[in-house]
């Protein structure tokens, strides 16, 4: 759960569905932390990691982007990531990798923009 919120506070926003994708994208790259992630077609699911993103919103360490379908991390998240997170050499790769794979995700994040903004 603290590597997710490490890469929310990256990537500044960003929808579960793009999450999701990123997630299976990282494990595709030998990359797995922790979250079973299922393709059926071109859909990628994971109820672990819809059930962290619950977590982490009740706990009020991630929000809901006003008028937006995406996640951002909250300031009691940043402080959490810096009392609890992780050491900067056990991070600093997966977020390089995330860096890598942003492109993967850009067009899911742009198909959930649009579909909020359909009447």
């Amino acid at each position: 759960m603290i590597i997710v919120l490490h890469i929310i506070k990256h990537l500044g926003e960003v929808s579960e569905k793009g999450l999701t994708k990123l997630i299976y994208e990282m494990k595709e790259k030998g990359v797995d932390i922790g979250y079973p992630v299922v393709k059926i077609g071109k859909v990628v699911g994971s109820k672990e990691l819809h059930q962290d993103i619950l977590d982490l919103l009740y706990l009020d360490l991630i929000e809901k982007v006003p008028n937006k379908n995406k996640l951002r991390i909250t300031y009691n998240g940043d402080e959490f990531l810096q009392k609890h997170g992780l050491p900067e050499s056990e991070i600093k790769p997966i977020l390089e990798l995330v860096d890598q794979l942003k492109p993967t995700i850009e067009a899911i994040e742009a198909e959930v923009e649009m579909k909020r903004r359909r009447p």
